[in-house]
């Protein structure tokens, strides 16, 4: 009975969406002050109503309802408490759900933030409903969690697919559709300020503090991703340029481009279309990259629910979104306050050349990650787009935005131009001669990554010293907090990327091999029995160049059960800034296997970097929160109810 509540809640919130939605019909009329009272009370109910829903469906986990086919299918009666919660997002109906219960949520907090909620606020709670009202049929009409097996009910559940099963699981989704939601907050922002004919500056504090939200979770979800994928797949990578990896990627890099515009907007009133078209291509490129890896069309190692009907179904809410807004910018946009022209040569017009350089390299891993489906459409045959496609055109975009910010950063500390001459030659310099000196498969690529990361540190380094001295430096600080982790995070992608050393070997009791130092030496092979699974597992001593004992790492060849399917655990070895990575193969003998053992150099350069940036954003986000209710507070004279 449990799951029909939460099922017709389900209903009762998409007639509550619709009638939000309604309002917007009252704009501009006398009766708009009058919906404007009943809209927080509605945004509430629609909130409460999906939560509860929410709520039903991770009681049916907790509980062992396998007569739900969504909780038969993602769990079983061994599976941990938190990973029956988490598996909620787990699946394809389910996480879908999640991302609805998000965007629910923003309704109500866009609707409902203020006793006094203006005319702007209103109008985007009315957009969001209408988007909540198509995300919830889409639920009711293709990806229903709540369906019954009847009367032929389970008495085990399949269990949550076991690369599932991880940390990686309670942190990297919710953190990606949190992101994905707040873009679609900018997006119907943007659809209110085209059809008010409003100014963009005057909410542009609004923008700023949606977009740093967006830019945090979506920043933290592709880190945790990366740190999921590289512990959890046994492959000892941590980026694959996968089209799920992609899809989430991709949205990152158009909120990045939009917080570098908006900052313009701010400062110079620049940049106004640019900042619609944006706000509007950050939840579009979601959607897009949603119908890509749900729909079957692209194959991915991580897709799930490759459904045609339910491709159709993403396919018509993304037309019916995407469609609408570009045809509302087109016939709105002439109508704008035009932008104010930024002087050529100044640190605002390279700030925007280097959002212009972050909107191609989106649109760049777009098409790569495009190109498969539209060659298999044309009839032109089965094409792979890979690594080698996306660092060609990637690497070189990212070098020479790290040129154009660290170029701006000094142009702040009043560096003169012969002087930022002389330092990139320098540090251009140094990254030649080590790229001279050490051997690696990619010279191009090092070189552009040891010159980028080692001028963008430079000038932030001097660019801190610089403001400190002016005492400016808590201004400035969460700018150069952020761009300090990406020029870490570039530092340890070209180490690990270029000097990482690895080794297949065949390894039983009492073998042995050295890589980068550190020798491996197999001791034994256990079998053991879980109750989902049965694994075998290797005992390694790791020991350094003196022979002295480091520790020991068990790596395990695992077979579940359920399916039969086999997974790797690997077994790493941490030191502050480098990893030694093992990984269990297929079994060679009756007592020796596949072994691979990676040295990692600097991998932890990676998380730090990306946690670093995550936490000036962050700072970002405070301070754009507390702009964003100043100027909210000088607006309240125009305010409705």
């Amino acid at each position: 009975m449990i799951p029909e509540i939460g099922h017709f809640l389900l209903i009762v919130t998409a007639a509550l969406a619709l009638v939000l939605a309604s309002f917007s019909l009252c704009w501009g009329r006398a009766t708009e002050a009058y919906v404007a009272r009943l809209t927080p009370a509605l945004a509430n109910l629609m909130a409460c109503g999906a939560l509860l829903a929410c709520a039903t469906l991770v009681y049916a986990f907790i509980s062992n309802d396998f007569s739900v086919a969504y909780v038969a299918h993602h769990s079983n009666t061994h599976l941990a408490w938190y990973f029956k919660v988490a598996a909620l997002w787990g699946g394809h109906e389910g996480s879908i759900l999640f991302w609805t219960l998000g965007l629910i949520g923003v309704t109500a907090m866009v609707a409902g933030k203020r006793q006094q909620p203006s005319h702007f606020d209103c109008r985007s709670s009315h957009i969001l409903a209408l988007l909540s009202f198509g995300f919830l049929l889409f639920v009711l009409l293709t990806s229903n969690p709540y369906l019954r097996l009847l009367p032929q009910i389970p008495i085990e559940g399949r269990d949550l697919n076991p690369m599932l099963q991880d940390i990686g699981l309670i942190l990297h989704p919710p953190m990606v559709f949190l992101g994905y939601v707040s873009l679609t907050v900018l997006f119907a922002g943007a659809i209110t300020v085209l059809l008010s004919r409003g100014q963009l500056q005057q909410h542009v504090d609004w923008f700023r503090s949606w977009n740093l939200s967006a830019w945090c979770f979506l920043t933290l979800g592709n880190l945790f991703g990366a740190w999921w994928a590289y512990n959890e797949l046994g492959w000892g990578g941590w980026w694959f340029w996968d089209p799920v990896e992609n899809a989430s990627f991709i949205p990152w890099l158009i909120s990045s481009a939009l917080l570098h515009t908006l900052y313009l907007n701010r400062q110079r009133n620049a940049q106004i279309l640019t900042c619609l078209l944006l706000s509007l291509a950050g939840f579009s490129v979601c959607l897009i990259g949603t119908f890509l890896v749900r729909s079957g069309v692209i194959q991915s190692v991580h897709a799930f629910a490759a459904d045609p009907n339910r491709g159709i179904g993403i396919l018509l809410l993304l037309l019916s979104a995407i469609v609408p807004a570009l045809i509302v910018f087109a016939i709105q946009a002439p109508r704008l306050q035009r932008s104010r022209a930024l002087p050529s040569g100044s640190s605002h017009w390279l700030l925007m050349i280097a959002a212009l350089l972050l909107n191609t390299a989106a649109i760049s891993v777009l098409l790569g990650t495009c190109y498969p489906f539209i060659f298999n459409v044309l009839g032109l045959g089965a094409i792979s787009v890979g690594a080698p496609y996306f660092n060609s055109v990637f690497i070189p975009i990212v070098s020479l935005c790290a040129a154009l910010l660290g170029w701006i950063n000094l142009s702040r500390a009043y560096w003169n131009r012969k002087a930022k001459l002389m330092l990139a030659a320098v540090v251009a310099s140094a990254a030649w001669m080590i790229n001279l000196c050490q051997p690696s498969s990619e010279p191009l690529w090092m070189w552009q990554g040891f010159a980028a990361a080692f001028w963008l540190g430079s000038s932030l380094f001097i660019a801190t010293i610089a403001h400190a001295k002016r005492a400016r430096l808590s201004l400035k600080l969460p700018a150069l907090v952020t761009h300090s982790g990406i020029a870490i995070f570039i530092l340890g992608a070209t180490v690990l990327s270029n000097f990482e050393q690895a080794a297949m070997v065949k390894m039983g009791p009492g073998n042995g091999k050295v890589v980068a130092g550190f020798t491996a030496i197999y001791q034994q092979t256990d079998r053991l029995q879980q109750r989902s699974y049965q694994a075998m597992q290797a005992t390694i001593r790791i020991e350094n160049n003196q022979q002295e004992t480091l520790g020991y790492l068990y790596p395990q060849r695992r077979t579940y059960i359920d399916d039969l399917s086999e997974m790797t655990i690997a077994g790493v070895h941490h030191s502050p800034l480098s990893d030694l990575y093992l990984s269990m193969g297929p079994a060679l003998s009756d007592s020796e296997y596949l072994v691979r053992i990676s040295y990692k150099p600097w991998v932890r350069l990676l998380w730090f970097g990306g946690v670093i940036g995550a936490i000036g954003g962050g700072l970002a986000w405070r301070r754009a929160r507390k702009q964003s209710t100043q100027s909210e507070q000088s607006m309240q004279g125009s305010s409705l109810c």
